[in-house]
């Protein structure tokens, strides 16, 4: 067998044991370039990757390559060969899902959170594959389903899965996403309206309900009657109900023993902190849905980075594409996001906008756009009134770095996944359009 066919033979098994996106990265831009007297070389494009092959993958590739030849005695080494060329991302070209004729936007869910673009890795399979059984068989497999773990970890956009693929395969389903403090909220408001029947018609005529944050009704003892009651309406008549926390049932202080029995009756599941790998696929899919350029190596470097929350890796991934942009930076390249992440960088801009006054900024952003800072804070879905808010809201989180819930609460009062989408889109349009960035550095320049 020639060295060709051999490392051939090595990338197909080592692409059976790794996952997708790490393979890509660290040994598909590999190359066996000789095998003398029981040394195996390996050459890598840039001195990163050599490095991580030697920190990470050494056991897998000796492994695999001793697999290969049956020589127990081979060792390998890995060596700078800068002609073996990175290759780039490539640009996403399908839509995110395919269905129509649904009614997802009224059921609340984000556009984006589909299974399609959810990266399964060793934090989530557990989770995912119990997902696939209540697609096939809602209200019957896994009844409730509750999905805890910390934050940022991917629990609401699991969520979110579920709902699409259940519309997928039924668009008459009846599904609707909401936070729980959502549903405190409207109960209340039902109360002092006396329309306590209308609401309780909205939530026990549905199929399935996703509930989100389940633990902000701990210790509110009506909001948790009436859950409870909702719940046995639902479940009684085989119907799907899906909970999120951000601990297990058992632990939620404040939870009515009733309504801690009744979620444990189904599938508890958590999803651990991302490790690297699927901090890494993780990027590469962010990447590749937002257009944003980048290559393998910046990526395996920004994935080497202690980040446990996805938001977190959202937010430096956007802030980047954000800098190349402001900086005319066709593609965020190795050198350019280690120097993202220089210290003095950091400090730099960390001392921006940081001591900003937070309602100060939206009152700043209102007058900018002619509107009242009560307009901007208000439920106006006027489509300029709309653009502010999330621009005010993109603003707010990656500027003066105030948390998701933080600026969801200045901004009228609004959930975090409302934020996020504020906060997502405005950095896709600001990645098209350059006059955006503008009228961001306006804004900033005029505080």
């Amino acid at each position: 067998m020639n060295v060709d066919q051999l490392w051939k033979n090595v990338q197909e098994e080592l692409k059976i044991v790794m996952a997708s996106a790490v393979f890509q990265t660290f040994v598909s831009k590999t190359q066996l370039v000789s095998l003398v007297d029981n040394i195996a070389t390996i050459a890598c494009p840039n001195a990163y990757l050599v490095d991580i092959n030697k920190k990470r993958y050494f056991q897998l590739f000796k492994d695999a390559l001793i697999n290969q030849t049956k020589n127990n005695r081979l060792d390998i080494q890995f060596i700078l060969q800068p002609t073996i060329k990175s290759e780039e991302l490539d640009s996403p070209n399908e839509p995110l899902f395919s269905y129509q004729g649904n009614n997802s936007l009224s059921s609340g869910l984000h556009p984006l959170y589909t299974f399609q673009n959810f990266v399964v890795g060793n934090s989530n399979n557990f989770a995912y594959a119990a997902t696939q059984g209540i697609v096939k068989n809602p209200g019957l497999s896994y009844n409730p389903f509750f999905i805890w773990g910390g934050v940022g970890v991917g629990k609401t956009h699991l969520m979110h899965a579920i709902g699409h693929e259940l519309l997928k395969n039924n668009s008459n389903l009846k599904i609707k996403y909401f936070p729980a403090e959502t549903f405190g909220n409207e109960l209340i408001s039902a109360l002092k309206s006396k329309s306590i029947n209308q609401f309780k018609n909205k939530y026990r005529h549905l199929d399935c309900i996703l509930v989100d944050d389940i633990q902000f009704i701990a210790g509110k003892e009506y909001i948790q009657e009436e859950f409870f009651h909702t719940f046995n309406a639902l479940h009684m008549n085989g119907k799907q109900v899906i909970l999120t926390s951000d601990r297990k049932p058992s632990e939620i202080k404040g939870l009515e023993d009733r309504l801690v029995s009744r979620f444990l009756g189904g599938l508890t599941v958590d999803i651990q902190p991302l490790d690297f790998e699927m901090r890494l696929a993780i990027i590469n899919d962010k990447a590749k849905t937002s257009n944003i350029n980048i290559t393998l190596e910046a990526i395996s470097f920004l994935a080497d980075k202690e980040q446990t929350s996805i938001r977190e890796i959202e937010g430096n991934l956007q802030q980047l594409a954000v800098k190349a942009l402001s900086k005319n930076i066709p593609v965020i390249d190795l050198q350019f996001i280690q120097g993202f992440f220089d210290p003095s960088q950091q400090i730099q801009s960390s001392n921006s906008l940081s001591k900003t006054n937070p309602r100060h900024l939206i009152s700043v952003c209102a007058k900018f756009f002619n509107f009242k800072t009560g307009d901007l804070l208000g439920k106006s879905r006027q489509k300029d009134l709309v653009f502010a808010r999330h621009l005010t809201a993109y603003i707010l989180l990656n500027e003066i770095k105030l948390p998701l819930k933080e600026v969801g609460r200045l901004l009228g009062n609004r959930d975090h996944t409302s934020i996020m989408h504020a906060r997502d889109k405005i950095t896709r349009d600001i990645i098209n359009n350059n006059q955006l960035l503008s009228t961001i550095n306006q804004i900033k320049q005029s505080l």
